[in-house]
């Protein structure tokens, strides 16, 4: 398994112990990383290659030291598809979509909290906890369930009741906190502070290391890097983490260089792309406003510091995409991908059309977009509605279907 061998600070580059809490920097604030040491062993890639499908056959780079404490759902290994149709109608022949709506919960949180909570498991912690926009909850929900932990969330008023409904199935005791989502994170602070909980937000960087395996996995299966990797972004964590993966696979000699990251948020919610824009280091808070992507609304993006460092490093972009796009490209997934999104997943797929547009990308590049959440998880008027009238003969269904 993996061996931490401390955290450290990106941006000051100190070095502080395993037990310190909150795991933040003391003199600049940044969130820390773990310090894997990375596997040494000969013909490692062919080995990991050998072993049965799963995120957990990249444990070497994992921060977790026990194998017996592992929680695992079957998460990781989600198709990584080549979207030609869909690809060729927005200028992108090399489109590829990394499905992650597939994963056990059904959102890309589920590579973070069998980390975090295997991680929780190792020591010893009683009750896992959270705030979340609804993916995180139930994500963390479900692997507290099947690790025996106790799990308290603290959730937005508005949540999409069917993430509610995934964290309440898996026995999470749910705070539902008046206001937006910053407002949830505010009180479950103070929480925290006063109860002892294991937080599985985003300054733990154990979590935070789950976000690699995106990396290893699609270098696996491309062979190579993309020339884009692309993701929808709320704290910075999962831009941070794949140029993480990828950067540790070019150290081993694995991978010659890494994707050009593009993030890509929700216009009415962009603190890291306002930053990006501005060259500022980090992003400074703001109040979201409303968007159908309440997946990756947040105001005080925890990691945008490291995803920024991502994103210049990489050569890659930094954009946000107004709602009617991100709903077209919701649309666009589900009638020539054959993906249901919720609004938060096609997040990416509109980016990367924006990215074609002004020819940032071009005819030729080879694009991944990471498609982050299952459209079950966020059904909308029009895909809750019954589909037309009720019919009882075959001249009803001539007429309805307009056939002769």
């Amino acid at each position: 398994m993996g061996t931490v061998r401390g955290l450290r600070c990106g941006r000051c580059e100190l070095d502080y112990p395993t037990d310190v809490a909150p795991a933040v920097c003391k003199t600049c604030g940044w969130v820390l990383e773990c310090d894997v040491a990375l596997p040494s062993a000969p013909g490692l890639d062919a080995q990991i290659r050998a072993r049965p499908r799963g995120l957990w056959r990249w444990h070497e780079f994992l921060p977790v030291a026990d194998r017996k404490t592992v929680v695992s759902l079957g998460e990781g290994d989600t198709p990584l598809v080549h979207a030609a149709r869909l690809g060729e109608r927005v200028g992108i022949p090399r489109l590829h979509l990394k499905n992650d709506t597939l994963q056990p919960t059904g959102s890309l949180k589920d590579r973070v909290n069998t980390v975090a909570c295997s991680h929780a498991r190792e020591v010893g912690a009683p009750t896992v906890a959270t705030s979340s926009t609804g993916n995180q909850a139930a994500s963390i929900a479900a692997y507290a369930a099947a690790a025996g932990i106790e799990c308290v969330v603290f959730i937005p008023e508005a949540t999409a009741a069917a993430k509610v409904a995934q964290a309440l199935a898996h026995g999470a005791r749910i705070v539902r906190v008046a206001g937006p989502y910053d407002n949830a994170v505010a009180l479950f602070r103070e929480a925290l502070a006063v109860w002892g909980w294991y937080s599985t937000l985003s300054n733990n960087p154990w979590r935070n290391e789950g976000m690699k395996t995106y990396a290893y996995e699609i270098w696996e299966a491309l062979g190579r890097a993309p020339d884009w990797l692309i993701h929808p972004e709320a704290s910075g964590g999962a831009v941070a983490g794949a140029w993480k993966g990828f950067t540790e696979l070019r150290s081993l000699g694995w991978a010659d260089r890494g994707p050009r990251m593009g993030l890509a948020q929700a216009a009415a919610a962009a603190a890291i792309v306002h930053a990006y824009e501005r060259g500022l280091a980090d992003a400074e808070p703001e109040t979201p406003g409303a968007t159908v992507a309440e997946s990756i609304s947040v105001g005080r993006p925890a990691l945008a510091g490291r995803a920024l460092r991502a994103v210049r490093e990489s050569g890659g972009a930094a954009l946000a995409v107004p709602d009617h796009e991100i709903l077209a490209a919701r649309d666009l997934l589900a009638r020539h991908a054959g993906i249901f999104a919720e609004p938060a997943g096609a997040v990416s797929l509109a980016a990367a059309i924006r990215l074609r547009r002004v020819g940032a990308i071009a005819p030729v590049d080879l694009v991944v977009c990471v498609v982050t959440g299952h459209g079950l998880k966020q059904l909308d008027a029009a895909h809750a509605a019954p589909p037309g009238p009720v019919v009882s003969d075959l001249e009803a269904v001539k007429r309805l279907l307009e056939v002769r």
